[in-house]
């Protein structure tokens, strides 16, 4: 199961975006508009670390925020 942790930042007028992570750090340059598409990407890349026996694939995580661009 993968994380999914949330950066809301006070203003409820902006969409919600899922973002997914790696290590802190943003896996691909894509932000996705559903939880269920973030989770195929973190699920998929998380497969493939697994087979490279990357430490990393316990460290993918998916950000929830309304500011995207703040996730590097």
């Amino acid at each position: 199961m993968t994380k999914i942790m949330n950066q809301l930042i006070g203003k409820e007028t902006k969409p919600t975006f899922y973002v997914v992570t790696r290590n802190g750090r943003r896996a691909w340059p894509r932000d996705y508009w559903t939880i269920s598409e973030a989770q195929d990407h973190a699920q998929s890349l998380i497969t493939s670390l697994k087979n490279f026996k990357d430490p990393d694939a316990q460290r993918v995580v998916i950000m929830e925020t309304q500011d995207p661009a703040s996730i590097n």
